[in-house]
C-alpha cells in the first residue's frame, strides 16, 4: 500500500540505508521483511470506531479495526497477546482490566477504572481518553503474529503526555526483543527520547533536519556525553545539542 507523504515518510524512506563514515549499514534485518511495510498513522476517531475497516488488515494504518483485532485476539486459544496487551496498558495507573463485549453486528470493549464506583467501573471505547486507544494500537502492532514484522508510526507521541512518552518507548523496546519485531519511530516529543539504551545495539537514534536546498538528511546519534555527569536525551534535543531543531527562530 502507498503509505501518507509527508517529511516523516521521506525520513523514513532514507533510513532504509544509513551511510555512515564505514559505508552503507542497512537497518533492515532481512529483505523478506519489506514485503508488509506499513507505516502507521492512527486518529483517533479511526481508533474509536467498531465498524470502520481499513484497505490493511487486521489493523489498517489509521488505527481500523482495533476494536475488531482485540476481540479477535482475546477469542484466540492462546491468550498471550491479549495478555500482553493488558500488562503493558498497566502503564496507565488507573487502568486494571479491559473486556470484550461482542454482539452480532458489532464488537465494543469494556475498560475498567479502578478508581471508578463499584456499581459501574467500566467505560466503552467512546468515553476513553485518546492516548489509550493510541497506545492500545501501539501494543496490538508489537505483540501480534499477524502484524508486520517490520513497520513505523509516525508521531508516536500524538495524545500522549511526556512522561508516558519515556516509559511508552521502553516498553516497545522491550516488546519488539520479545515478539521480534523492527520499527521505526517518528517524534517531535523529547521525552520519547529519555526512553532509548544507546548502549544497547539494537535502539537507534537518527536525526532528522534539512539542508540548504530543502534536501532531507539523516544522521545517527550513537551515544551521549559524559562530562559533567548524565544527560537525557531530551536536554540535549532541545539544548540544540542533537541537532534537527529549526534555526529559523
Amino acid at each position: 500500500p502507498k503509505p501518507k507523504e509527508g517529511a516523516a515518510t521521506e525520513a523514513i524512506k532514507l533510513m532504509f540505508q544509513f551511510s555512515s563514515d564505514e559505508g552503507v549499514e542497512p537497518l533492515v534485518r532481512g529483505a523478506d521483511d519489506l514485503s508488509d511495510f506499513i507505516i502507521y498513522s492512527p486518529e483517533n476517531s479511526a481508533l474509536r470506531s467498531s465498524e470502520r475497516e481499513g484497505q490493511i488488515e487486521p489493523l489498517g494504518i489509521n488505527g481500523e479495526g482495533l476494536i475488531k483485532f482485540l476481540t479477535v485476539l482475546s477469542q484466540s486459544k492462546d491468550p498471550s497477546s491479549i495478555n500482553a496487551i493488558k500488562d503493558s496498558l498497566h502503564l496507565f495507573n488507573w487502568f486494571h482490566d479491559i473486556k470484550i463485549n461482542q454482539r452480532k453486528t458489532r464488537s465494543n470493549i469494556s475498560i475498567y477504572d479502578q478508581f471508578l464506583d463499584r456499581s459501574q467501573p467500566y467505560f466503552d471505547q467512546r468515553s476513553a481518553n485518546e492516548g489509550f486507544l493510541f497506545v492500545a494500537f501501539y501494543l496490538a502492532i508489537f505483540v501480534s503474529r499477524l502484524t508486520p514484522k517490520f513497520f513505523a508510526i509516525d508521531n508516536i507521541d500524538s495524545s500522549l503526555n511526556p512522561k508516558l512518552c519515556e516509559n511508552l518507548t521502553r516498553r516497545m523496546s522491550h516488546l519488539a526483543a520479545e515478539h521480534e519485531k523492527q520499527a521505526i519511530i517518528t517524534t517531535h516529543n523529547p521525552a520519547t527520547l529519555d526512553g532509548l539504551d544507546l548502549n544497547d545495539p539494537d535502539q537507534r537514534l537518527f536525526v532528522i533536519s534539512r539542508g540548504l536546498d530543502g534536501q532531507t538528511r539523516t544522521r545517527r546519534f550513537k551515544r551521549k556525553p559524559h562530562e559533567g555527569g548524565p544527560t537525557r536525551l531530551s536536554e540535549l534535543f532541545l539544548s540544540g545539542a542533537l541537532g534537527g531543531l529549526p534555526k529559523s527562530f
